[in-house]
């Protein structure tokens, strides 16, 4: 696959990530069955991705994100983008996130990323694996 086609998925996926409206299939449907996921030192699979998925979407009103910077060689893409979340509540937070991801066949099959609370409260720092 092309780097275009990485960065069009990664594009993609977040758009549908962040559509609270979208089926958690649609989410689903850019990652490989045996997908991994190490965020803050924390491996979620396949199964606790759609759980932490389920868990934002029940926590927050909304979540947008925003690529800063992305970058993409082969089959492995690195972007940081800045996750702006509203709870529930009103309350809202800006997470700044560094992640790494590899690609097979043209979905994402595993994804190691660091989490660093910009605006929010210290509890937010736990947002990226939320389950």
């Amino acid at each position: 696959m092309s780097v275009h086609h990485n960065e069009r998925v990664l594009r993609e996926m977040f758009a549908i990530f962040t559509d609270f409206t979208a089926p958690i299939e649609k989410v689903l449907a850019f990652m490989t069955p045996d997908y991994r996921q190490c965020v803050d030192g924390r491996e979620m699979a396949l199964i606790d991705f759609q759980t932490h998925t389920l868990a934002l979407r029940n926590a927050l009103w909304s979540l947008s994100i925003d690529i800063q910077q992305i970058v993409c060689e082969g089959n492995k893409a690195a972007t940081v983008h800045v996750a702006h979340a509203t709870r529930r509540s009103g309350a809202e937070s800006l997470l700044k996130v560094v992640a790494f991801y590899y690609f097979r066949e043209g979905r994402i099959c595993m994804v190691d990323e660091l989490t660093h609370v910009l605006q929010g409260h210290g509890s937010d720092q736990g947002l990226g694996g939320l389950q």
